[in-house]
């Protein structure tokens, strides 16, 4: 019985959370700890070899020239980088045949997960943000539609290499892993990650030690997990979820006392 109840009980409270986040709800019991952590950069990853990755630098130049990506960085809220930090570096690979591939298809199929401000679908189920936005821009260009699909982040390099997508174009952290497996565009975005905490455990919690010996989460396969990993005294606590909004939700409820997100991610949810 006793267990039962418990059960119970986490459950109201884990419905608690997603009913105040619904639909981009209140996060104002949350708050956002720096953690003075290194700065990371995003870049798109095609498969290895593709003529993809050179046309779609290509294109983003001309996008950072026209002012596209700026007036895309400064409605998100985002750090896009500028014309002087970003130089195309893949090679051409002319002729590999991914963009006949997708041209005939007509589409690019894009491997994203909901990670506002990236990509998230507005009132009308459509998939808006960051990405999505200069995805659609790139698409233009490139004469195809841009199809969004959600996958599983932990599997997206498989999901690439067997064509159920053409690209992961979702904040996706440049990584050794990710260029030694696939082909990454240069970066076009920084970032870095922080930890979000109760407001209620500020005096609590202040430093990356402080969260020796307590649950943290992060979404599998993320960066934050990567951070979790790294540090001995905290990788115990690690609680891999779905996506980075579980991980806060995780927080809200209780279940976690912190959660390891992306820091474009927390200013875009928790205004305070």
């Amino acid at each position: 019985m006793k267990k039962l109840i418990a059960i119970l009980m986490a459950l109201a409270m884990l419905t608690t959370a997603f009913a105040s986040c619904a639909g981009g709800g209140s996060y104002d019991d949350l708050m956002i700890l720096d953690l003075g952590l290194e700065r990371e950069y995003f870049g798109i990853a095609f498969r290895s070899g593709s003529d993809l990755t050179r046309m779609v630098e290509d294109i983003t130049l001309e996008l950072i020239n026209d002012g596209t990506l700026a007036e895309l960085s400064t409605k998100y809220e985002v750090g896009a980088v500028g014309k002087d930090d970003y130089t195309p570096k893949a090679d051409p690979c002319v002729g590999s045949g991914d963009y006949d591939y997708v041209k005939a298809n007509g589409k690019l199929v894009i491997g994203i997960t909901d990670y506002k401000p990236m990509d998230y679908k507005d009132e009308s189920g459509e998939w808006i943000g960051f990405d999505a936005d200069y995805a659609r821009a790139v698409c233009a260009k490139l004469g195809v539609e841009a199809e969004f699909k959600e996958i599983d982040w932990d599997y997206k390099l498989m999901a690439l290499e067997s064509k159920d997508i053409d690209c992961v174009w979702n904040g996706m952290t440049i990584t050794d892993a990710i260029e030694a497996a696939a082909d990454c565009t240069a970066p076009y975005m920084y970032n870095t990650q922080v930890a979000v905490i109760k407001k209620a455990n500020a005096d609590k919690y202040k430093t990356l030690s402080d969260l020796q010996g307590v649950s943290i989460a992060a979404e599998a396969g993320s960066a934050g997990e990567g951070v979790i990993l790294s540090i001995d005294s905290l990788k115990g606590g690690l609680k891999g979820v779905t996506a980075q909004t579980d991980a806060l939700l995780e927080v809200l409820s209780g279940a976690s006392e912190a959660a390891i997100v992306d820091l474009t991610l927390a200013k875009a949810l928790i205004k305070n």
